[in-house]
């Protein structure tokens, strides 16, 4: 497979700058800013579950609020749709608002948070730990941080010879058209910087929603309201995904990541 991304994080980024003023759409910015997000993957530990998760949750947004912390967003991510391969209880998604939040956000944690990381250890332990950079093709409503809802998420492999910016461009315009028929749902493409290795894939298409009720508009705007022949359209010749995942997306710490 063609592999775009073994230079890391700052080849990912590198890809990422050409979304600029030229779509707008992209981003609430119009700036094409790239943000840092990563992901644990993670499964309870005997006898422990979502209420012991919840409580640590709680002792660590106080430890947050008390060092000030007003970057970083937060969601657990607990699987609905998923396949046989499901090997995670719950995902801890985490979202910085730039670089520079997620290098003294990091130092902060790994020199104060000691405390709270054994008790998050107590309850669960997390095979994965991975980090993306997030570019963001269509706005949550009002452009405000997604909160709790659902995450659909996907992996994309690009066919031979095509450029991202060809992918950009299509993304784009799926963006304005999903915006002009009503669509309230977020789409991000996420490239893999930190802990992934070798990956089978070049992104993930992540799509937010508010509710499955938005999902289920999408749903049948796509199915039965011409939406699946313009994306085929669109990206026929591009890409190749896989079939998407599902999540039930709770929000743990909001930030106004986008502002």
């Amino acid at each position: 497979m063609k592999k775009l991304f073994k230079a890391g994080a700052m080849a990912a980024v590198t890809m990422l700058v050409g979304i600029n003023t030229g779509h707008a759409q992209a981003t609430a910015d119009s700036m094409g800013k790239v943000l840092p997000v990563h992901l644990y993957a993670c499964n309870y530990n005997s006898g422990k579950d979502a209420t012991d998760m919840n409580r640590v949750i709680e002792r660590w947004n106080r430890f947050m609020d008390e060092q000030g912390v007003d970057t970083y967003a937060a969601w657990t991510l607990v699987p609905y749709h998923f396949g046989g391969e499901r090997t995670a209880d719950v995902m801890w998604l985490g979202a910085y608002r730039d670089g520079n939040a997620m290098g003294a956000g990091t130092d902060m944690w790994l020199s104060e948070g000691g405390e709270l990381a054994d008790d998050f250890a107590e309850v669960a332990t997390c095979a994965a730990h991975l980090g993306f950079a997030s570019a963001m093709y269509k706005a949550p409503p009002d452009s405000n941080t997604p909160g709790s809802g659902i995450i659909e998420m996907t992996n994309c492999e690009m066919d031979d010879g095509v450029r991202y910016s060809d992918v950009r461009a299509a993304e784009a315009k799926w963006a304005q058209y999903m915006t002009e028929n009503g669509s309230r749902a977020a789409t991000y493409h996420w490239f893999p910087t930190n802990g992934g290795g070798d990956q089978d894939f070049d992104y993930k298409i992540i799509t937010a929603y508010e509710n499955y009720t938005e999902y289920g508009k999408d749903w049948e705007r796509n199915a039965n309201g011409g939406g699946r022949a313009v994306s085929m359209g669109l990206f026929n010749d591009l890409d190749t995904c896989d079939d998407a995942r599902v999540y039930v997306a709770t929000s743990i710490r909001e930030a106004g990541i986008r502002d």
